[in-house]
């Protein structure tokens, strides 16, 4: 969104982009040192860590009855296991260098409190926490089990070959007696090569408990994208009547009142011309300023349909001439971009529009005394930033008002470019205007 004014957004749900760097791990990664180490330091504070959400979880639904005390104990639970999946993905990344996709998380685009309240019902509804939680308990289990039962048998690996020896030098018959010492210490070996078996081997599992729940599933990748299309039309369909809408009134503001007064003064001057003549050469003056005015305004309104110096020569050009706009309007703009090539045609527009709308509301309404636009493209991830400051009053809101739809139209227009769109402008400013639009051709 821009950095000049933002308002509630209607009651859907927009998804978050993925991370798809998934790759195969290497065929040495499941095992050795790193990825044993881990589990047995996963083991030591599973021991412990365990009880905290389990007890938040019993908290919680003992706490039906009291609703504070559920409400409270669903709201730690929730950010606790955000906070945990997070963790266990740097950890996984670190240990066994998968790159385990990112399922897609579900934004809400609602906001103040009831932003914060549907994104915490979006997270608790979603498979994506729920399989997060269960990674983290099932990990946990498997890593203080497995310890354990290898820790045991190295024990009796070290203690049982002595104890059979020490019971067989006593008088007592009870203990370890049945167990010869030739007998134990044959287990012992046994015992230590399955410890150590463990302890290589076990980690493998543990990649592959990584791989299944934290990996998002096909059909939720696919779910996915069918509502990003889904939302992107919708947008789209939006943008344009917004737009449409937005034609129909600066014609109807500016470029119509402009004629109709034209075409009064010409027809005055027709009166005048056979027995007045000087005031029907003033009045044909007048015309004439009357109809350089509305071609002005007419070029702007076609500026705003398809800016010509845009498709001629490029982003950087376009920017340029809007921010000149601006300061020969009273506002002082400044203009910081780095674009090393040509973007998609679809891209270079919005971004446009964006730094365009975006400094009109500047100029009409913000009383700001400096306006800075920043135009980044981030060739890793094939994505343009773009965003637009202002130091002057804030409180910039999209609205759903059919006088106000700047913002909403960009809204509109970033979410059908499947790009995100952000409003931060606190009611003493400044504004900030950002905008990420996706690059790939």
């Amino acid at each position: 969104m821009v950095a000049v004014t933002s308002e509630p957004a209607p009651p859907t749900t927009v998804n978050a982009p993925t991370t798809t760097t998934a790759h195969p791990p290497g065929p040495n990664r499941n095992i050795g040192l790193i990825p044993t180490a881990s589990m047995i330091t996963n083991a030591a504070i599973a021991v412990v860590w365990l009880w905290v959400p389990l007890t938040l979880l019993l908290v919680g639904i003992s706490s039906i009855p009291s609703v504070i005390g559920f409400a409270l104990a669903v709201v730690v639970f929730v950010y606790l296991m955000r906070g945990v999946e997070w963790l266990e993905r740097l950890r996984s990344e670190a240990v066994f260098g998968m790159g385990i996709s990112v399922p897609p998380r579900n934004i809400s685009r609602y906001e103040g409190f009831q932003r914060w309240l549907h994104q915490l019902w979006l997270d608790i509804s979603s498979a994506r926490f729920w399989k997060g939680t269960a990674h983290h308990l099932l990990r946990g289990i498997y890593d203080a089990a497995v310890t354990v039962v290898a820790f045991a048998l190295m024990v009796f690996a070290f203690a049982g070959p002595a104890a059979a020896i020490a019971i067989r030098q006593s008088d007592d018959d009870a203990g370890l007696r049945f167990l010869s010492p030739p007998l134990a210490f044959v287990l012992a070996v046994i015992a230590l090569v399955a410890a150590a078996a463990i302890l290589v081997l076990a980690p493998a599992l543990d990649a592959a408990i990584d791989r299944w729940l934290l990996s998002p599933s096909p059909t939720a990748a696919l779910k996915f994208q069918v509502n990003a299309l889904s939302e992107a039309r919708k947008g789209a369909v939006s943008s344009a009547h917004t737009e449409r809408h937005r034609i129909e009134r600066d014609l109807h503001d500016s470029v119509q009142p402009r004629l109709v007064s034209l075409a009064m003064t010409i027809g005055l001057a027709q009166t005048k011309l056979d027995n007045d003549l000087p005031e029907a050469k003033k009045l044909i003056a007048e015309a004439h300023e009357d109809a350089k005015s509305a071609l002005v305004e007419l070029r702007n309104v076609v500026r705003g349909i398809a800016p010509t110096i845009l498709a001629d020569r490029g982003l950087d050009a376009a920017l340029s001439s809007v921010v000149q706009r601006a300061e020969n309007l009273g506002v002082p703009a400044s203009l910081d971009i780095h674009l090393p090539r040509r973007l998609p045609d679809e891209t270079e527009s919005v971004a446009y529009f964006i730094v365009a709308e975006a400094l009109t509301n500047v100029v009409k309404h913000a009383h700001a005394t400096q306006a800075v636009v920043t135009v980044r493209y981030d060739e890793a991830a094939e994505q343009l930033h773009v965003s637009v400051f202002d130091n002057g009053r804030g409180g910039a809101a999209i609205t759903t008002s059919e006088e106000a739809t700047g913002l909403r139209g960009l809204d509109e227009r970033v979410h059908a470019a499947n790009g995100t769109f952000s409003v931060s402008s606190p009611p003493s400013g400044p504004t900030i205007v950002t905008a990420v639009l996706p690059c790939a051709s």
